[in-house]
């Protein structure tokens, strides 16, 4: 008998597909038959491993067809030394990955050393730098220099034994470079870039930007100057004086009195056709006014900024005479992460409150007594943090923020946080993923709820010791993600022995408790790391551990698509800390 299924269209199971995660699919379609095998096999695939746990990952690494694969999204932060961890299971990407089109490697200690031919977008941000990753950043650029579109590197760095011609790409972001390094970069590329996102750091002899040489390519510039680079009109104006066809202009920059003067900037945008402006100005300190918040933006509330462009802007100036007040685009320059009600952090804008409200994600409400309701609710918060004497009331929360868009509670700063009003507070945040708290033995976890970070009580040393550690254990027995502080490392033990189903863990330890802690250390104290995998990195204070499933039961078998014998071979060689099993 057929499955319901088996009779859809092909299209109709893509599209079920698009609201599904790659994991999802493959453990739910895999293997149910041929034909569903057939259909889920000719889907494009994004894989996005920046938050994967390591036992999606693996089950991903040893189901997928590399062939299906458009773009992949490595990061170390939250799995350490995931990137090798990848190359173990395909150790012939360039082969293997024949339509890969986009790679991004976010916050990782190395990169691969060989891409396929057919990559045309690379994105490259590393933290640990040494001479191999150099190496390999180096070696892959050269060999797809002719073929990239879109590149994005995290400083110019990067290029410097670099003298090859890129003569495709049309998309460049440099996350920190200099004048000078910039002109050589331009020079040794000879690329016809429409896209230019940049962020210029302060050199002895500040020269002027050249950009002649893209004068009749660049459409789009996003610009950024460090602090120490004081800019004025007449400067911005006169380095994008040559740029013919730009229409779309973002700025950021500290500098004199008139880069807050709507009225210069609207003769100057109009008469050079700009269709998309965006900035961030901070005054500089040698500028000091004593202008109110409104009249700073006088300027920027004709009908050329309100009517005809609806560009909205807001201005921040802090208390402190000190402070130098700073306008900036709405919303592209908003802060995600608002104050509320605190006037400190509340800009006045040209904007509707509403229009203000809307792009805020993440929130922190201030209030000790008393607090005024908004006009209108942020209506699109994920992140919520109180920074209160007490819990307010469900009633004025929900006046406030809608408690069913909630991914991420923090009431750690909560200075008399009620337990019974805590739970059923939680209660009302149907899709809360995440909270964060002191840690307090009276408070039962919903078993929906599997990540925490407990912080410590300022007398305290440790969360967890041999006095609490079994409740502990039994209370949170379904916790994946977890961050706590402990006593010793024999409660490390016993944490990752109990704690049956993390996924990920970040353990802070004093008086040197971390100390040689290997990955024979994890085999020989854990009787279950002897059969699952396992990834971890260690400082002097802290323990950050990634936990996949159990090993194969033929140890000997080769994975899927490749001819390494990942899982047998374990990688033991030390490095930083860093271990794979």
């Amino acid at each position: 008998m057929a499955l319901l299924l088996e009779i859809l269209p092909t299209e109709i199971l893509f599209d079920i597909f698009d609201y599904l995660t790659v994991f999802d699919i493959l453990r739910a379609f895999i293997n149910l038959n041929k034909r569903i095998n057939d259909i889920v096999g000719l889907y494009p695939f994004v894989l996005d491993f920046q938050e994967i746990s390591r036992s999606k990952l693996d089950f991903i690494c040893r189901h997928i067809q590399p062939k299906q694969v458009l773009s992949i999204y490595l990061s170390d932060e939250f799995m350490p030394d995931q990137v090798k961890i990848f190359n173990l299971y395909f150790p012939d990407f360039h082969e293997q990955f024949v339509g890969l089109k986009k790679m991004k490697f976010i916050n990782t200690s190395t990169v691969l050393p060989n891409l396929p031919v057919t990559l045309t977008s690379l994105s490259i941000k590393t933290y640990l730098k040494t001479n191999s990753t150099d190496k390999f950043i180096t070696k892959i650029l050269r060999q797809q220099a002719q073929y990239l579109t879109f590149l994005k590197v995290d400083g110019s760095y990067v290029f410097r034994s670099i003298d090859t011609a890129f003569p495709s790409l049309k998309h460049l972001t440099i996350d920190y470079c200099t004048i000078t390094e910039f002109h050589r970069i331009l020079l040794c590329f000879r690329s016809p870039l429409t896209e230019l996102k940049l962020f210029l750091d302060r050199e002895e002899n500040l020269s002027r930007i050249n950009f002649k040489q893209l004068s009749n390519t660049l459409i789009d510039l996003r610009i950024s100057f460090s602090e120490d680079i004081i800019m004025s009109f007449a400067l911005v104006k006169d380095f994008i004086e040559d740029l013919a066809k730009l229409k779309y202009f973002t700025i950021q920059a500290t500098g004199t009195l008139d880069l807050m003067d709507g009225e210069l900037w609207e003769e100057y945008l109009f008469q050079k056709d700009i269709k998309k402006f965006n900035f961030k100005f901070t005054l500089s300190n040698g500028f000091l006014i004593d202008y109110d918040e409104d009249l700073l933006l006088e300027s920027f509330r004709s009908s050329f900024w309100l009517k005809q462009q609806q560009w909205y802007v807001a201005c921040e100036k802090r208390t402190l005479k000190s402070s130098c007040p700073t306008i900036y685009s709405i919303p592209y320059f908003q802060p995600k992460l608002i104050f509320y009600p605190s006037n400190n952090f509340r800009p006045v804008t040209t904007a509707d409150r509403e229009v203000v409200s809307k792009h805020a994600n993440n929130l922190i409400l201030t209030f000790h007594k008393t607090i005024p309701l908004p006009s209108s609710s942020f209506c699109h918060v994920y992140s919520l943090t109180l920074l209160t004497i007490t819990l307010p009331s469900i009633e004025i929360l929900q006046s406030i923020v809608d408690l069913k868009q909630i991914r991420e509670i923090d009431v750690s700063l909560v200075k008399n946080l009620s337990i019974d009003e805590f739970e059923i507070f939680i209660e009302c945040m149907t899709n809360l993923k995440t909270i964060k708290m002191e840690y307090n033995p009276l408070f039962v976890p919903p078993i929906r709820i599997n990540s925490y970070t407990f912080i410590r009580r300022d007398e305290e040393l440790f969360i967890i010791d041999e006095n609490n550690i079994k409740r502990f254990c039994y209370l949170f027995f379904h916790v994946r993600n977890l961050e706590i502080t402990v006593q010793s490392k024999d409660i490390i033990i016993q944490l990752l022995t109990r704690l049956y189903y993390l996924e990920r863990i970040k353990i802070f330890c004093y008086q040197n408790s971390l100390l040689n802690i290997t990955y024979n250390w994890f085999k020989q104290n854990i009787p279950r790391f002897t059969t699952v995998t396992f990834t971890y990195r260690v400082t002097a204070t802290c323990l950050f551990l990634s936990i996949g499933n159990e090993k194969p039961v033929d140890d000997e078998t080769p994975v899927k698509n490749t001819t390494c014998k990942i899982l047998t071979c374990g990688l033991h060689k030390h490095r930083s800390g860093c271990q794979i099993q």
